[in-house]
């Protein structure tokens, strides 16, 4: 065995060398575990956000979707149905007129975005698997019906729309009417009835109600234009060529927006904040490698006689320093050992038990999701720090306190 891994590993274990100076090696060894168990369970979580995130947005919003590159809406004409029909990559699509309206039940009122879509939406979006009350019906021999998100519910009492469809009025605004001028004749008044409720997140589920797109186009006035087509490629299909082979044949005034286009701030948000709080607990670690080379440097002090006997016996300064330099190396990576087995236990508790709650949230305990990559990654970070602490800075310590 080496003489001088025979020795370091001796003095952090040895029972007979229980003092001061191994207590403070464990205490050291104690905070990077909890640096690193943090580490992971953090980033974890941030993962687990990113996720849900990821989960809720690709239920609701399509995977590729033409929308103008300035105003809110384009001429229907532009883009044909053959035109999408020649892509084979292209499974469904469907119009959509987007626009806000002012929604009353009784004596409560509300504001959303009232979507108009095709008969065939439902094949598009799953938005049919999200309902919380009712079908995701917009209508029935020839009648209109709407379906609102159960937010909207809420804020306008709306009763149960599955036992009996309540009728609630849509007041949209008139395009060219000023409000100022015309007061109430600015808007557009209709009856709908609403035959269902989605639930997807608490933003969506406040912002939109759903209406055929024939209900649209004469409620806002926009018999001859639309706001976005809604695109479902196929489950083989390459997005990112599939939207660079789009955007060579729309027309320039159109772009094509992916999934994380449409929601680029949401999941930047979400990264920044998880790298940011990594960084932080980055320096939190390199000070917990201050308290290695601290343990370091009282052990040198302490074991000054063994270093003078090891000398007259022949091993080398080199070897010497090599025997604290592994020292160092243990502590750091027992302690990345200890803190990597104790985070993944928390993670693994946290997705089999539920230990943190979240209460009125969208999901009912706190999402956590384990990147290898990123445990592993945390796993070297710390090995690294440390080994680099020791390496670079024993050499120092011994010509300071042991050298003559």
């Amino acid at each position: 065995m080496n003489v001088s891994f025979y020795i370091s590993r001796r003095y952090l274990f040895a029972k007979k060398s229980r003092n001061i100076i191994n207590i403070i090696s464990m205490i050291s060894m104690t905070v990077v575990a909890f640096v690193t168990a943090a580490m992971i369970t953090v980033l974890s979580a941030f993962n687990g956000i990113e996720d849900l995130v990821h989960q809720l947005f690709s239920n609701f919003d399509a995977a590729l979707t033409i929308v103008p590159k300035e105003g809110k809406s384009f001429p229907d004409s532009l883009v044909a149905d053959e035109t999408l029909a020649s892509y084979p990559e292209l499974e469904r699509w469907s119009r959509i007129i987007e626009e806000d309206a002012w929604l009353q039940y009784g004596d409560y009122n509300t504001v959303t975005t009232v979507k108009g879509v095709s008969d065939d939406y439902s094949e598009v979006s799953p938005i049919d698997s999200m309902m919380y009350f009712g079908d995701f019906e917009l209508s029935r021999d020839s009648i209109n019906y709407a379906v609102v998100g159960i937010g909207v519910l809420s804020e306008l009492r709306l009763p149960r729309p599955d036992r009996e469809p309540p009728v609630m009025g849509i007041n949209a605004p008139i395009r060219g009417k000023r409000l100022s001028r015309f007061k109430e004749r600015a808007f557009n008044r209709t009856n709908v009835m609403v035959s269902g409720a989605f639930s997807v997140n608490a933003e969506l589920d406040v912002k939109y109600t759903f209406v055929t797109l024939s209900f649209a186009r004469e409620l806002f006035g926009m018999e001859e234009e639309i706001t976005a087509i809604e695109i479902l490629p196929r489950a083989d299909a390459d997005i990112e060529d599939l939207q660079e082979k789009l955007t060579s044949v729309l027309p320039e005034t159109l772009t094509i927006q992916t999934r994380y286009d449409r929601n680029a701030l949401v999941y930047k948000t979400n990264a920044s904040e998880k790298w940011f709080t990594f960084l932080i607990l980055f320096f939190i670690l390199l000070i917990a490698s201050f308290n290695i080379i601290a343990s370091l440097t009282m052990l040198i002090i302490e074991k000054k006689k063994d270093i003078y006997i090891l000398e007259s016996m022949g091993l080398t300064r080199k070897g010497i320093e090599r025997i604290f330099i592994l020292e160092g190396f243990f502590i750091n990576f027992l302690g990345a050992v200890i803190g990597t087995t104790v985070g993944l236990g928390l993670c693994f508790a946290q997705m089999q038990f539920g230990l943190v709650t979240m209460e009125g949230a969208m999901v009912e305990y706190y999402p956590i999701a384990i990147d290898w990559l990123d445990v592993i990654g945390i796993f070297l970070t710390v090995v690294i720090i440390g080994g680099l602490f020791s390496f670079g800075l024993v050499g120092m310590l011994m010509r300071r306190f042991a050298w003559k």
